[in-house]
This record gives C-alpha cells, sequence and structure tokens, in this order.
C-alpha cells in the first residue's frame, strides 16, 4: 500500500487516576503533532476517574480549542472499553493508541506513524527495556505468550499499548464491539501485517501503576475464553483421557479375571472410575458455563461495553 504523508492522525488516550500528568501530555502531544505538518486530533477518554481527571481535560479543551475532543464514561469500563470508545469518535487516517501516564513518549508516534505508511496495517512499539512495575510487567509476559501462541508470532515479539494503526483496521475492531475486548487481541485478529519498532519507555513519574496480577490474570482468562478454543481443546484432551484410563481399568480387570483367574476389588475399580469421570464432566460444565455467561452478556450489552456520560469535541 502506498504510504499517504498528508494522513490525518487521531490519538486515543484512554485516562483514569491522571489528572497530575495530563497538562504535561497535552502539551508535548501538540508539540509533536504541530511538528509533522498535518491535520490532527487527541481524543481523551475519561474512564469515569474518581479524581480531578475531567476538570483537568476541560481545561486542556478550552486551552487548545477543536484538536481536543475530550469523552467521559458513566461508569468505568476498563482501558480497552474505553479505547474503542475513543475509536468511535476517532475521524483519522491513522490512530494511535498510548497510556495517559507519560511512559509513552509522544515524541516517538513519528517513528510508528512511518511504518503503517511504509505499509504494515499496525506498528507496534517496543521497549528495550519495560519500566513498569513488577506485578504488571509478571502478568504482561503471561498475556503476551498467550497472544503470541494464539496469533503465531514469533517469541521475541513486544505486545504493547502504544501503536499505530491504520484506519481500515480501525473500523474492523469497532465493528466487533464486545462487553470483553482485548484491543491487541482484536487488531491481531484483523490483521497479520505488524511490526515492532524500537522506542523508549520511561520510568513511571505520576502516581502509581493501575495494574496488578490479579488484573493481568483476569485479563489473560478473557484471552483465553474470548479469542481461542485452547478450554475446549484441553476439556477435549481430559475427556480422552478419562476414557483411555476407563479402558485401561476394564482391560485390566479383564486379564485378571479371564487369564490369572484373579477376583478384582470392585469398589477399587468402580470408585476411580467415577472420580475421575466426575471431575471431567464437572470441569466441562463449568468451561461450558463460563461460555454460556459470557455469551449472555454480549447479548445484554448489545455489543457496547461502554456507556457515554458527557462529550466535549
Amino acid at each position: 500500500m502506498s504510504a499517504n504523508t498528508n494522513a490525518k492522525l487521531s490519538v486515543v488516550i484512554p485516562v483514569y487516576r491522571s489528572e497530575a500528568c495530563l497538562p504535561t501530555l497535552a502539551t508535548r502531544l501538540v508539540a509533536t503533532l504541530s511538528s509533522l505538518n498535518r491535520q490532527f486530533e487527541i481524543i481523551f477518554v475519561d474512564d469515569c476517574s474518581p479524581d480531578a481527571s475531567w476538570s483537568v481535560l476541560k481545561a486542556i479543551k478550552a486551552q487548545h480549542g477543536p484538536r481536543i475532543k475530550i469523552i467521559r464514561l458513566l461508569r468505568n469500563s476498563g482501558q480497552h472499553n474505553a479505547i474503542l470508545c475513543g475509536f468511535s469518535y476517532a475521524t483519522g487516517d491513522i490512530v494511535i493508541t498510548m497510556d495517559d501516564d507519560l511512559q509513552n513518549l509522544p515524541e516517538d508516534i513519528p517513528r510508528l506513524v512511518e511504518a503503517v505508511e511504509a505499509g504494515y496495517d499496525v506498528s507496534i512499539a517496543a521497549y528495550d527495556q519495560k519500566q513498569h512495575s513488577m506485578a504488571r510487567n509478571l502478568g504482561g509476559t503471561l498475556i503476551d505468550a498467550i497472544q503470541r501462541a494464539m496469533f503465531g508470532l514469533d517469541k521475541d515479539f513486544q505486545l504493547t499499548s502504544f501503536r499505530a494503526i491504520r484506519r481500515s483496521v480501525v473500523d474492523q475492531v469497532a465493528r466487533m464491539g464486545g462487553a470483553y475486548p482485548y484491543i491487541t487481541s482484536m487488531l491481531l485478529a484483523n490483521s497479520s501485517r505488524v511490526i515492532n519498532v524500537n522506542v523508549r519507555h520511561q520510568s513511571r513519574q505520576f502516581g502509581v501503576s493501575n495494574y496488578t496480577l490479579g488484573r493481568s490474570i483476569r485479563l489473560a482468562m478473557n484471552l483465553l475464553f474470548n479469542y481461542s478454543s485452547y478450554p475446549l481443546y484441553f476439556v477435549a484432551g481430559l475427556c480422552a483421557l478419562a476414557f483411555l484410563v476407563s479402558v485401561s481399568i476394564g482391560v485390566w480387570a479383564a486379564i485378571r479375571v479371564w487369564i490369572f483367574g484373579s477376583a478384582v476389588p470392585g469398589w477399587a475399580s468402580v470408585l476411580v472410575t467415577i472420580g475421575f469421570s466426575t471431575g471431567v464432566i464437572e470441569l466441562t460444565l463449568l468451561i461450558f458455563g463460563i461460555y454460556l455467561s459470557r455469551l449472555q452478556r454480549e447479548v445484554r450489552h448489545n455489543r457496547v461495553g461502554h456507556k457515554i456520560d458527557e462529550v466535549h469535541v
């Protein structure tokens, strides 16, 4: 695909507990994007933050005018739902997503944009050394390993929230919607033309991370149940193993009786068979129960995981 050096840029930023760094972030973003001599917009999505982030965003909007769009969600919906909401308001040919804590440097945006204009659908920032907390690094390692396995990516491919995305892919992801979105997996499900771009990762200077190991585990579960069939394959493997064990016990009992004439303790084989098969059945019902509950919530939410409270565009 040919490069479009006049492409309009949209930057989507989910906001949560970041009142201290928002003014600096907005100033640096405007300076960086203005230096590219092209149209741009910056979309801040306040994920019902309990601090003064919304008031700060309104002041930023008043200062910078129509290049800033601010949206406030009615309830806390999570980073990925906030980004999806931002996608619905983005009008750029290339959409950039980044965190609100200034660990992603606005000055590195041109490098990500350049990769998309060179022909890739998605360019994802890769860090020489991540400056996240230990809990987020551990959780991120787990989640990235699952995604690399799901989409056949190289083991060294990094998956971060700082990325530039071609408009056509953004539109496809926005149409996917869902109550349990995970933006990276949604992007990878819609295009294999992805590339890592080496950028810097700044140490955190404001506040503390909102990510915990528990939250990362929940995200990993969402990935497994929403974007893969691995749990079903796991249950199928258990069922196959249970069948083989049952057959083996039957063969063993038959050999003892027919060849050696030995009596087989009835309670032993019955107990083993019932216990194992019951465990498999319960796990199977649990897996299907999770899928059904998620399907019910998808229908209830009508494929929208966020509700908007206030918009200033």
